[in-house]
Order: C-alpha cells, then structure tokens, then sequence
C-alpha cells in the first residue's frame, strides 16, 4: 500500500509572503513573526536579522515595518510616551514603504508621524492575550484584523495581510485615528467588566451570598455573560500590562483635551485603592512630580506598590 506524506498545497495556490521588517522583537514581535514567517527583524541593537539569528545584507527594501515596541506610561502625567514609535519611523523610512503601529500609542499618534515624516503609519491594535485560555492567545489564521490609515496604505496593508489569513477572516479598514480610539476604548470596557464582577464579588460577602452561585443565576440571562468574571480574593480589580497604562493615557488624552471622563477617572482612584495591599508589579497611576498638577480626583498616591 502507498503510504502518503505530508501533503503539500502547489505553488499555484501559495501566496508569496510580503517583504516585511518586524521591528522590536518582543511579544508582540514574535506573535507576526508567525504568520510573516518570512519577515526580517531588528531590535535594540539596530541590527537587521533573519528570525534564525542569521544577519541581513544592507539592500533590503521593505513593503511593511510592523512597529512592536514598548510605548510605557510617563511616570508623572499617565501620558503614553511614543517617543521610541516615532524613533524608528525617522530611522526606517527610507527603506519602508508602509509602517504599521501595533505599539498601543497616543490617539492622534499615527496621523502626526505620516504627516511629519512623509511615509504611510497605519493603526493596527494588538490582541495578543496574557491569560489562560485568551481566544488570542495563539495565531489564528481566521483572526479579525483593524487596519486604521489613508484610504491607499490601509489597502495595501490589508492586501498583505491577506496573504497569511483565511478569507473567513474579517479585515475592518478605518483610519488610523478611529483605530486608535477602538483600542483604548475597547480596553475601557473590559475595565468596566472587570470592576462590575469584583462588585458583585463584594456584595456577595458583604450581605451573605455564593458569587459563584450568584454569577451562574446573571449570566443565564441571555444579555449578559461571563467575560471577565472570575474575581480572585487575594489579586482584586485590574491591573497587567495593559489596562492601567491605557486608562492613564486615555485619561490623560481626555483632560487635555479639556473634555476629562469623570467615571475613568473614578475607576482608576477606585482600582487603586482596591488593590493598595497588593504588590502590584505594574503603575497603576502616575505619581506627579512637584511641576505636574495630580490628574483629577487624586491625590497623587500611587498606593502601596
């Protein structure tokens, strides 16, 4: 009997993978790296390499930079600080004919640098899951997609990314401020998910009551449901390496745009204290130096950290 091998699809039906340089090579970085499995990399060194280690010759040109490195929260105003995004937009313009930004930056970011170095920066939020069972957590090849920019580089970026998808996959095109906004105020939600559970968990030991018994009678309601509802006693509200870095920075967006959100700037006084005799390994709000005016409703306490 023939025994069959691995099947093999032709090279009639395989798409030619984009030339595409990941720059950073973290998290982030190593998550396209597997549906780019062609992609060069570079990282703090500045040396461009094959994702084996080998290094790259100088001639390569690059149709997208996908940008992956860290955009940390300023200590002192919860800005989110671009200033390594907009670094390697200046160093690698000349040989990139389109960036694309999964780094979480400043709304307005994107737009600022297309216009100020003269080279296509689109928007693409990153959903790479930290936690267990996160429908993220892996590649998927039926992944959604946002791909915020000018009508033409957003385009071309989806064209690209449709080399390495599922046509099942959805690719939603906007620009790139709208894709700015939709990661911040997507993780907006989940932060209000998160505070509602851990609400319930303290009524439910507050006035007598399972909140596992109490949790399974809400989410039989068919309009709710148990996202984010798993509430631990000893590590209450949110905190990682998103959510308390974005609520500051989108915070902060909001008041200096003279337009502050009351209920986020509650939210954020609220998970502070909720978490005070946690050691928490990430800022969950800036400490302002003696320049800096405390963002509203706080006194400037970081909490116990």
């Amino acid at each position: 009997m023939k025994t069959l091998g691995k099947p093999e699809s032709s090279s009639d039906v395989v798409n030619k993978q984009p030339r595409v340089l990941l720059i950073g090579y973290g998290w982030v970085g190593q998550y396209m790296g597997k549906y780019f499995t062609k992609a060069h990399i570079v990282e703090g060194d500045g040396v461009i390499r094959y994702q084996d280690g080998r290094e790259v010759g100088s001639d390569f040109h690059y149709d997208l930079a996908i940008i992956g490195v860290p955009t940390p929260m300023n200590p002192e105003t919860g800005q989110c600080d671009t200033s390594i995004v907009e670094t390697v937009v200046d160093k690698y313009k000349d040989i990139v004919d389109n960036f694309l930004v999964k780094s979480t930056v400043e709304i307005g970011t994107c737009g600022r640098l297309e216009k100020k170095y003269g080279v296509p920066v689109c928007m693409s939020p990153e959903y790479v899951g930290e936690t267990l069972g996160h429908p993220l957590l892996e590649p998927r090849r039926d992944a959604f997609q946002i791909i915020g920019g000018n009508p033409r580089a957003r385009e071309e970026v989806a064209e690209m990314f449709m080399t390495v998808l599922h046509a099942s996959a959805p690719i939603h095109l906007c620009t790139s401020q709208e894709a700015e906004i939709i990661k911040y105020c997507e993780n907006m939600w989940i932060m209000r998910r998160v505070d509602y559970w851990n609400d319930v968990f303290e009524v439910c030991e507050t006035l007598g009551g399972s909140f596992q018994a109490v949790r399974t009678g809400i989410v039989l309601d068919p309009r709710m449901s148990s996202t984010h509802s798993n509430v631990y006693r000893n590590n209450k509200g949110w905190s990682g390496k998103c959510l308390p870095k974005d609520m500051n920075a989108l915070a902060f967006k909001m008041r200096k745009a003279g337009h502050p959100l009351p209920r986020l700037e509650h939210a954020i006084k609220e998970n502070v204290e909720r978490r005070k005799n946690i050691n928490s390994k990430e800022m969950l709000i800036p400490k302002p130096s003696r320049k800096e005016q405390p963002p509203i409703g706080f006194s400037g306490n970081r909490g116990n950290q």
